[in-house]
């Protein structure tokens, strides 16, 4: 049985889900991997660098980051390939985790339905399963504080999929206010890659991509540090934590490795830099499973 426990999305990492490298051509990204083929398809590409990486080096840099979770005490299940499906760098996408709780995302995307099935092994170990039944939400705009969850409306989430996810908390009993982010313009992939928490009431934000009032929502709980343009579109912004004090940051992220410093957090910089072409950052590429309370 894996007991799922994600109280807050800083608290010290114990357990997590990795996807299998594989892979892929451009054929593969415009015809099996690129999001719905709609305008929103446009404004991602717009807003995000889409290339196809050197694998050699980007499956090293994953392997890099497998070894850094490992190495830092985290139990590491990786999904198996699924053959229809050329991409599975970013579990995020399919499942996210709050409190007890593991929630099955409702993505709009036919890829990331079929990745989803690389979870039913794991179904009946997880401790308490919800399934999102309406609208549609994915993991990697689902930002799980000490006391709210903040939720972006971004190309993958829309209000009916949040309101789907307030019926799975009052069935889950989960006592959480849900604070939907929106954003200042189309073409976001999800929440994570324009705001993180990189420590205990501190925030790694690039403003401008979000509106006055849900940058306003999260500046009330979170001391925030900037992410410039470069920063964001070089999905810098996405970190993910291995416990309160050590935070895993793109090695380019030097501003923010200094910032770290001066706020007593241990910066862990990798290079993943071949990796994030198919755009996803750290945060994307690891789904957490069980994680402690923040003291």
């Amino acid at each position: 049985m894996i007991q799922i426990a994600n109280p807050s999305d800083i608290g010290k990492l114990h357990e997590a889900i990795v996807g299998p490298y594989k892979t892929y051509t451009w054929w593969n990204l415009i015809w099996g991997s690129l999001r719905y083929p709609d305008l929103a398809s446009l404004r991602y590409v717009e807003n995000n660098t889409v290339r196809v990486p050197n694998h050699d080096i980007a499956r090293r840099q994953h392997d890099k980051l497998v070894q850094t979770l490992v190495d830092s005490g985290v139990k590491v299940h990786t999904l198996a390939s699924l053959p229809d499906v050329d991409i599975q760098l970013y579990p995020r996408d399919i499942a996210f985790a709050v409190d007890d709780t593991i929630f099955l995302s409702r993505s709009r995307d036919p890829i990331r339905k079929k990745e989803q099935r690389a979870l039913e092994p794991y179904l009946t170990e997880f401790s308490k399963v919800e399934r999102i039944e309406s609208g549609h939400i994915e993991g990697g705009d689902v930002m799980v504080t000490d006391d709210v969850v903040f939720v972006g409306l971004s190309e993958a989430t829309n209000l009916q999929g949040i309101s789907a996810l307030r019926a799975c908390f009052s069935r889950a009993g989960i006592d959480r206010e849900i604070v939907p982010i929106e954003f200042s313009g189309r073409g976001v992939v999800h929440l994570d890659t324009k705001f993180t928490m990189v420590g205990p009431k501190l925030g790694y934000i690039h403003s401008s991509s979000l509106t006055p009032y849900s940058r306003s929502q999260i500046a009330s709980r979170f001391e925030l540090i900037e992410a410039n343009d470069v920063e964001a579109r070089s999905l810098m912004v996405n970190t993910v934590a291995l416990a309160p004090d050590r935070i895993i940051i793109d090695s380019r992220a030097r501003r923010l490795a200094d910032a770290l410093r001066a706020h007593d957090v241990e910066p862990v910089p990798l290079d993943f830099s071949e990796v994030t072409k198919f755009p996803g950052g750290f945060r994307c590429a690891t789904l957490p499973l069980r994680r402690d309370n923040v003291k």
